[in-house]
């Protein structure tokens, strides 16, 4: 496995780790809130797809899962912005969190098209 998809796996952790923080940090929040379930159903399944693509882009080399991985990051964008302003309203250490998690999944994101791990996709 090359050093960029090494990196990237390692990235996508981070992330994670940043989003199970801030939703950690929510849940006091949400307590209250009649929609809690579903939305801690949601973070729970993004969550999980995240992984399950890292899984197959890092042990598979799944050159269809980088571009699906990819294109669902960019689609989901807009959202993961809203929930920033929404979250930085209420917890700025929260909306801290989840700024550094769009980050370093848009950093990882395009670590998957770097000339080394394209070839390692082809190859």
């Amino acid at each position: 496995m090359p050093d960029k998809i090494r990196s990237f796996q390692m990235m996508i952790y981070l992330s994670l780790g940043f989003g199970a923080a801030a939703a950690v940090l929510q849940v006091g929040r949400l307590a209250g809130d009649g929609d809690a379930g579903f939305i801690i159903a949601v973070q729970v399944a993004f969550t999980v797809a995240l992984a399950f693509f890292t899984h197959l882009i890092t042990h598979q080399g799944g050159h269809w899962a980088r571009w699906a991985c990819a294109i669902l990051w960019c689609v989901g964008l807009p959202f993961l912005i809203m929930a920033l302003m929404l979250a930085y309203r209420s917890d700025a250490l929260c909306g801290g969190l989840l700024a550094a998690q769009i980050l370093v999944q848009g950093a990882a994101v395009a670590l998957l098209f770097t000339e080394d791990a394209g070839n390692w996709f082809e190859a």
